[in-house]
């Protein structure tokens, strides 16, 4: 027999969140402190060189590194070379039909050939 059980409205919810909004816990002092001291320290332990952002626009720079810090950086580069080396291969080699997937999940095929063989790629039928 169940007695007093009931479900929760939407003003039970706000009640409830505006209680707990209401009861929010302040850091103590002594907790900042810690914090703001163990960030100092972090602070000093890392060099100069990877705070201050180095200029790649003076009269020195060579065009690779004018370019890279036009489009960010290097490693912004690098990440744009390698999308475009996958976007041609994608595009080359073109991924295998999706109508094999029913089949390769259901166990019906003992061995399927997940990279083409260089004589897929020179095939030349449609």
């Amino acid at each position: 027999m169940m007695m007093g059980c009931r479900m929760m409205t939407d003003h039970d919810l706000d009640s409830l969140f505006a209680a707990a909004r209401a009861d929010s816990p302040a850091p103590s002092a002594a907790l900042t402190a810690r914090v703001l001291a163990d960030a100092d320290a972090a602070m000093a332990r890392t060099p100069a060189a990877k705070i201050a952002p180095t200029s790649a626009s003076g009269a020195g720079a060579s065009l690779w590194t004018r370019l890279a810090a036009l489009f960010g950086g290097a490693g912004a580069l690098a990440g744009m070379a390698t999308a475009t080396v996958a976007g041609f291969y994608i595009g080359f080699a073109q991924p295998m039909n999706n109508g094999l997937l029913p089949a390769v999940l259901g166990g019906e095929i003992a061995e399927l050939e997940m990279m083409p063989g260089l004589d897929a790629l020179l095939d030349e039928a449609p």
